[in-house]
C-alpha cells in the first residue's frame, strides 16, 4: 500500500454532485451525489459509499484470509444494509451496518479451516475496524491550503 492509497479529491459539479478522483489510481474518477429532492441521484450517496467501503473491505479481507489458509471457496456475494436513525441530539446517523457475506468451501474437507477463517477475518479488516473503533476525523474549511476558516 502506497502512502497515497487513501487520498481522494472531490470536485463539486453542482449542488450535491461531486466528481471523486483517486490520487495516483490507474482508473477513472467516479460521480457521487445525494438522492432527490436534494440531489439528482447521479451516483452513490454517502451512506451507500460507506456501506460499499465496509462491504468491499470485509469481502477482500475474507478472500485474503481464505487464500492464506489455502481454502478454495465459491465466489462471494456480499450484501450490506445500512440502518439510519438519529442520535441523542436528533442528528441523522448511520446507526448500524449489517454485512452478509455468502460463500462456501468448494471442498467440505476444508470446512474446519473455512470456519476458522470466518471466525477471525473481521479483526483484520482496516475499514470495518476503523468504523467499529470510531476513527478520528480532523477537518478544516477555508479558502485554500493552510488558511482554514474553521478547524476542529
Amino acid at each position: 500500500m502506497s502512502s497515497d492509497d487513501g487520498r481522494v479529491e472531490l470536485e463539486q459539479v453542482e449542488k450535491y454532485e461531486f466528481t471523486v478522483a483517486f490520487t495516483g489510481a490507474p482508473f477513472a474518477a467516479l460521480t457521487v451525489d445525494e438522492p432527490p429532492p436534494a440531489g439528482q441521484d447521479h451516483g452513490p450517496n454517502p451512506v451507500q459509499s460507506l456501506a460499499m467501503a465496509v462491504g468491499h473491505c470485509m469481502s477482500s479481507t475474507l478472500v485474503s484470509t481464505f487464500e492464506r489458509a489455502r481454502v478454495p471457496v465459491a465466489p462471494l456475494h456480499t450484501t450490506v444494509r445500512a440502518t439510519i436513525g438519529t442520535n441523542e441530539r436528533g442528528r441523522r446517523r448511520v446507526r448500524e451496518l449489517r454485512v452478509e457475506i455468502r460463500t462456501r468451501p468448494l471442498d467440505e474437507a476444508d470446512r474446519a479451516r473455512f470456519d476458522h477463517c470466518v471466525e477471525i477475518f473481521a479483526d483484520f479488516c482496516p475499514v470495518s475496524g476503523a468504523v467499529r473503533e470510531g476513527v478520528k476525523i480532523d477537518h478544516s474549511v477555508g479558502p485554500g491550503e493552510g488558511a482554514p476558516v474553521r478547524a476542529a
